[in-house]
């Protein structure tokens, strides 16, 4: 009993032993990348002055010539879609359903909501 008692003390004392060989020394944060080295900043480059004849000879050359005020074009018209049909579960149109949001039909007779999967050009009621 003594034998095994000291065996099992040996294990518990080298265990932590064992456990730090087994770790890695912490690695440089440039191992997995190379150096880069910082670029200075360069200085903006000056810009050219105009004179105010070369400006003039400029608006007048643009490629752009205004016409006038500006036009109002009248905005287009919504888009109608027609509401996406409702199925009951035997694939017969039911009416009066509408939808409620992603996969949710609202019965407006009763006030339900029921679970939907989409189908086709609509939703059909899930059984």
């Amino acid at each position: 009993m003594k034998r095994f008692f000291r065996g099992v003390v040996s294990l518990a004392v080298l265990l932590p032993l064992v456990a730090v060989a087994q770790m890695a020394a912490p690695r440089k944060p440039t191992d997995t990348r190379p150096p880069t080295p910082v670029v200075p900043a360069q200085a903006p480059l000056p810009t050219p002055v105009n004179t105010p004849a070369q400006t003039t000879q400029q608006l007048r050359t643009h490629p752009i010539q205004s016409q006038g005020p500006a036009q109002v074009v009248p905005p287009a018209p919504p888009a109608t879609t027609a509401p996406p049909k409702v199925y009951d579960r035997h694939g017969r149109i039911v009416p009066g359903m509408k939808q409620a949001g992603p996969n949710r039909v609202l019965d407006t007779r009763n006030g339900r909501y029921y679970d939907a999967v989409p189908t086709g050009d609509g939703q059909r009621i899930k059984p």
